[in-house]
């Protein structure tokens, strides 16, 4: 349950914490707020105080410049007006007039999930309309104050006309949401202060408002330790031994798959199905119970029926099981069973668990490479993780593991983070999650790591989801709250499942990309024009070539040709007799100093209209592999093939993805995904997010 404070004890408070703030009284009646305003001896405003009314301005419930012989009768009718419309009436405040200058809000909020967050933006009345306002987790320094402000369209208002003031807001942000601000360390669940008026001469907040808890809560949100989440997780991870619960020699039941799957990928370790009506699965002997197993097997993997899980948690942690994976769904809540020992749990609802490193697969065993990696991936879904597992081998991603981890009853998101951070064989990780639960734990602790963190989030319209008891309360629950606590915690989010595979695939081939400046080169003015804008959305330049470069780029002049940055030349004017020019562009362009990454198009539709299909498989072949094998000096290079969706360009496409992967090329779809991939990476590296080693 949660109180509205009174106005003026939120301004006494504030004031205690070096918010800057107008000084304000209270009063139960006009007679009382009239000899106030003779005290202050200037115009005043009177507002009202009403446990059921929020916004009070809007309510009528404001009265401005208000002199001071004038105040108790204005107070007085202000009262009875309130009343008669509902209004459960405490009094006024009363304060002395601030003038007129720009409307700033300055608001705090302990929101479900996030927790402790600060919000800074446009104030006045018009707070929701406008729409200019940003979030931060809290607790915040000076520097992210400023980039708050900043990252607002109020705030380079202030920063152009009143610069001498930019201070003043950045001290009341972290007089709010620092580590020794009021919202820490105050019993309040939601503040804010709006309008703060700015002018040239001050910063004051004018309006307060702000609710408590009955009893206090603990405002501070501790994050997973790596060394920790590693030590209890890489039994789950990297197991050494896998007992199957629920083991069955019925070939359609997932007990039956779960061994399959073990022994037909080469599983390294020991695997033990349990079941009592078979001496061996699959070939592989069984026990009977769960009390016949050795002691402390690293995980267990659940596949009964939801009523027997909890007993059988209980018996595994008898048994001394480090870790468990439920695949089971709609399971009893299992807290209490986990309360007295060490087992950790994975799930419920899942379909399972994928690494090279040990040869444990959650899909088909053709699907699923033998290639060890070092992108790892964390799913709440099973039918992305089944996804990201078996179209990511078919890009030629390389994986440290894949899990699907179902409801996170027990391990969360952000311990699997953790757990990421400190595995040496991850070198970067993507989630997709539903649930806001960890959201404050998850990009607090991804805010520390220097690992690349990318996230495909579901359920973005109900982030925050917090009760509109103050405008900051109104706002978190828009998804701006996980897309600016993303971004402070240097978290890439991605909007689908086919940019969370493009920005792996470019982790993976082009980890470090060190400047801003794109060349494109391709076959296609429009496309070209388009991925320009697309670049700068990244804030990537298309960087004029040398003069050098030029010269260099002067035998391929031909009609229709645009030989500046982006390169635009047709698919003829590519090869002749002799063979494909692809590669010698490429290499004329990345021998340019300024150029730091290329992205190369071909148009395949372009090249079937001037030939039949064998010849112009041929030329399509020959153009890429000139392409994917130019001298580069180590300059990245982004490849898009550019099908028309015909079978035959799809196919080729498709057989020629290994051979840009040997070649360490990423191929994209389109120009316009590549460059979304490239930016991506570049903006994962700006914010000091880097692999730190070879993704392959």
């Amino acid at each position: 349950m949660t109180q509205r404070l009174r106005e003026d004890a939120v301004r006494d408070l504030a004031i205690r914490y070096g918010v800057a703030a107008n000084a304000v009284t209270f009063a139960t009646d006009g007679a009382e707020a009239g000899r106030i305003a003779e005290t202050i001896g200037r115009p005043v405003a009177i507002k009202l105080v009403a446990d059921n009314i929020v916004h009070k301005s809007k309510a009528g419930g404001v009265l401005l410049g208000v002199a001071p012989d004038d105040t108790r009768r204005r107070t007085d009718e202000l009262l009875e007006s309130q009343r008669a419309q509902g209004a459960l009436v405490r009094g006024v405040t009363v304060e002395a007039m601030v003038d007129s200058g720009l409307e700033a809000v300055v608001g705090g909020l302990d929101a479900p999930g996030f927790g402790p967050v600060v919000m800074f933006g446009h104030g006045g009345v018009d707070i929701e309309t406008l729409d200019d306002v940003v979030f931060a987790l809290a607790p915040i320094d000076a520097a992210e104050a400023r980039r708050m402000v900043s990252s607002t369209r109020l705030g380079r208002v202030i920063e152009k006309r009143f610069p001498q003031r930019l201070d003043d807001v950045i001290e009341m942000l972290v007089a709010v949401g620092g580590p020794s601000g009021l919202l820490l360390n105050e019993d309040i669940t939601e503040v804010d202060f709006n309008p703060v008026v700015i002018t040239s001469e001050r910063i004051v907040a004018v309006d307060a408002r702000a609710t408590a808890l009955d009893v206090t809560a603990c405002h501070t949100h501790s994050v997973p330790d790596p060394a920790t989440s590693y030590k209890t997780l890489r039994p789950a991870i990297y197991p050494q031994s896998v007992a199957i619960v629920g083991a069955s020699a019925d070939e359609r039941k997932m007990g039956f798959r779960a061994v399959r799957s073990l022994v037909d990928f080469g599983y390294t370790g020991q695997i033990i199905p349990i079941s009592g009506k078979n001496t061996s699965i699959y070939g592989v002997p069984t026990v009977p119970a769960v009390d016949a197993l050795p002691e402390n097997i690293d995980r267990a993997v659940i596949a009964l029926p939801a009523a027997a899980v909890p007993d059988t948690l209980r018996a595994l942690a008898e048994r001394g099981t480090r870790t468990a994976h439920i695949l089971t769904a709609d399971t009893p809540r299992f807290d209490d069973i986990l309360s007295t020992n060490d087992l950790r749990v994975l799930g419920p609802n899942c379909i399972g668990h994928y690494t090279p490193y040990e040869r444990m697969t959650m899909i088909g065993t053709d699907a699923s490479s033998t290639t060890e990696g070092h992108l790892a991936v964390v799913s709440q879904s099973g039918t992305y993780a089944g996804d990201i597992l078996r179209r990511g081998t078919e890009l030629g991603l390389q994986f440290s593991f894949v899990s699907s981890v179902g409801n996170c009853d027990d391990v969360s998101p952000a311990e699997l983070l953790a757990f990421c951070e400190a595995d040496p064989r991850t070198h970067a990780a993507a989630f997709y999650l539903e649930d806001d639960r960890w959201a404050g734990e998850f990009f607090r602790l991804a805010r520390t790591m220097t690992k690349p963190v990318v996230l495909f989030k579901g359920g973005r319209t109900v982030a925050g989801g917090a009760a509109a008891a103050s405008h900051t309360g109104a706002l978190a629950s828009d998804p701006q709250l996980l897309e600016d606590a993303a971004r402070q915690a240097g978290v890439l989010l991605v909007g689908d499942l086919d940019h969370l595979l493009d920005v792996l695939t470019a982790l993976q081939f082009v980890p470090e990309l060190d400047g801003d400046n794109l060349a494109l080169v391709g076959s296609g003015g429009g496309v070209a024009v388009v991925g320009s804008d697309r670049a700068d959305r990244w804030n990537l330049r298309m960087a004029p070539f040398a003069e050098s470069t030029r010269e260099r780029l002067a035998p391929f002049e031909a009609p229709g040709t645009s030989l500046s940055n982006p390169i635009d030349i047709p698919i003829w004017s590519l090869f002749d007799d002799t063979g494909s020019f692809t590669g010698s562009i490429v290499s004329a362009v990345a021998a340019d100093d300024s150029i730091d990454a290329i992205c190369a198009f071909l148009d395949l539709g372009t090249v079937f209209d001037m030939q039949a299909i064998e010849p112009g498989n041929k030329l399509v072949r020959s153009l890429t592999e000139d392409l994917v094998n130019a001298d580069r000096g180590g300059v990245p290079l982004a490849l898009v093939l550019r099908s028309g969706f015909d079978r035959n360009q799809d196919e080729l496409v498709r057989q020629l993805r290994p051979v840009a992967a040997a070649a360490q090329i990423a191929l994209f779809e389109s120009v316009d995904r590549a460059i979304d991939a490239l930016g991506g990476v570049r903006w994962l590296i700006r914010r000091g997010k880097n692999p730190g080693g070879d993704l392959q």
